[in-house]
């Protein structure tokens, strides 16, 4: 797979994303297309490998935009590509990023493919858009989060399970069930994903923690926080960080630790579970080809997992 990746970035400049590509991640959303794609009794294994692989490549060009927006310094333990490279050179290889994917999902010929990806990437500038709006917003409610969360991640882990299940020759019910498991599954993920934020290892995430609370990014854990507290006890926690919009880090940390003592890290899992088990559902009635128990073991890891 990633030899594949790398040989469709032609370009010299674009290659020097490949200390990125190089340096592991999960590669859980073109897994997950190779997976559906397995549940067919006719998968197209050419069509399959090249949909996985323009799916990295979009899912890489959002980590180097979002590393951006954020301002973020590490990545997968390595220094983010605007910090090593430039914010100008960092936009512009994230923009060929998703011109690459999408050139080579248009020689697949499968209408459906493209048009669900296309769908994903306005799905996902539109989460991205929602969150920075909502930003040092403490009165944001679950229903909101969940919006910005479905857009901006569940998107493409749905899109992904839907293309995989079409590419695979999955009957339109087993797809569109597909499709379900991959958008719950991806709240999940997101949900575990801001959990770790506030309460994971810097060293094993490969990423700095706090940094979306830093940046004013409002997630479920904070959203039940802030819920629990008097009006007065909210203003004392986040007014220094809804003033500032850059917070200090000691600020930063308190929320965090508040977070972790009042149980709502613990609630926002939980919610995350509510959501793998949906996921579950989706697929009950799916002909899974002998697949069953990697599906059992995706949601597990959903829940479980420490990066």
């Amino acid at each position: 797979m990633t030899d594949r990746l790398l040989s469709y970035l032609t370009e010299p400049l674009a290659r020097r994303v490949a200390y990125l590509i190089t340096a592991g991640g999960k590669r859980l959303r073109p897994a997950l297309v190779l997976l559906a794609g397995r549940c067919g009794k006719s998968p197209s294994r050419d069509a399959l490998i090249d949909t996985a692989t323009a799916v990295e490549l979009i899912h890489t060009a959002t980590l180097i935009h979002d590393d951006i927006i954020d301002q973020s310094q590490l990545r997968r333990q390595q220094p983010t590509f605007h910090r090593r490279w430039g914010t100008e050179r960092a936009v512009l290889t994230g923009d060929y990023l998703y011109a690459t994917a999408f050139t080579l999902l248009a020689r697949l010929h499968t209408p459906l493919v493209m048009r669900v990806m296309a769908d994903v990437c306005q799905q996902l500038s539109r989460g991205e858009l929602l969150e920075v709006e909502a930003r040092y917003r403490v009165d944001l409610t679950e229903a909101e989060y969940l919006e910005i969360i479905r857009h901006k991640t569940a998107s493409l882990i749905g899109g992904c399970c839907q293309c995989g299940a079409f590419l695979g020759g999955c009957r339109p019910e087993a797809v569109a069930q597909l499709a379900a498991f991959g958008i719950n599954y991806g709240l999940a993920f997101q949900i575990i994903d801001d959990c770790l934020d506030l309460m994971g290892d810097p060293r094993t995430l490969g990423k700095s923690i706090h940094a979306d609370l830093d940046k004013g990014a409002v997630s479920l854990p904070i959203i039940y926080l802030a819920q629990g507290l008097s009006a007065r006890r909210r203003k004392q926690l986040f007014g220094p960080l809804a003033a500032s919009e850059h917070s200090d880090s000691a600020s930063v940390a308190r929320i965090a630790e508040e977070a972790r003592s009042s149980g709502a890290i613990v609630k926002a899992q939980d919610r995350a579970r509510e959501f793998v088990r949906r996921a579950q559902e989706a697929i009950a009635q799916v002909p899974l080809n002998g697949l069953g128990n990697a599906y059992e073991s995706l949601a597990e890891y959903a829940v479980d997992r420490r990066s």
